[in-house]
């Protein structure tokens, strides 16, 4: 039986249990945090860095940027980290993969973070562009292309970057309706 199959049944068969009440599907309030370089423009949200909003009664995240460098949106997965502060360490050793539920107008790379570790090349997926609410689930073994092989008893943060508009409609527009991590109690 091929690995990738192997993985989904795993998935959808195991609890998906979210990281913590700053996920889109059930936030009130939010660590996600934009950010982007001195020549992107970030278009949404219009003021600050605070990407949830409501849509339809429901918390999700909402991005959208002009990029020239970079547009990002990024959360530390340890509930106990400080607004503002070092995203704190999580240990997703015990997890197979995250769900997530989208919509997005380009692909974007979704870097998962080792504590403590900044700049350079993290461990990463594409996340294909995908002009219908899509549900994926990605297995933690699909995060590859960083400078050292994962830790996932030593992980720190999820970011979503954009390093390029839709050729089409001159903007990179994320939305984010639910996410999760497998087998995960904060």
């Amino acid at each position: 039986m091929n690995l990738k199959i192997v993985c989904f049944l795993i998935l959808t068969t195991t609890s998906c249990a979210s990281t913590s009440t700053r996920i889109p599907n059930s936030v009130t309030e939010s660590n996600w945090v934009t950010g982007y370089d001195n020549a992107t423009s970030q278009l949404i949200p219009s003021q600050g860095t605070n990407p949830v909003v409501k849509e339809n009664g429901k918390a999700i995240l909402h991005v959208k940027f002009n990029v020239k460098q970079y547009g990002e949106v990024s959360f530390p997965i340890n509930s106990a980290t400080a607004e503002g502060a070092e995203a704190l360490r999580a240990d997703l050793s015990k997890s197979r993969g995250i769900k997530i539920t989208y919509l997005s107008n380009h692909e974007c790379i979704i870097q998962l973070r080792q504590t403590g570790v900044h700049g350079g090349i993290h461990n990463h997926i594409v996340l294909p562009a995908s002009e219908y609410e899509t549900t994926r689930i990605i297995s933690f073994s699909e995060f590859k292309g960083g400078k050292t092989p994962l830790d996932l008893a030593d992980v720190a943060k999820f970011n979503f970057a954009f390093l390029s508009n839709n050729p089409g409609e001159g903007f990179a527009e994320l939305k984010i309706r639910s996410f999760a991590i497998n087998n995960y109690k904060p």
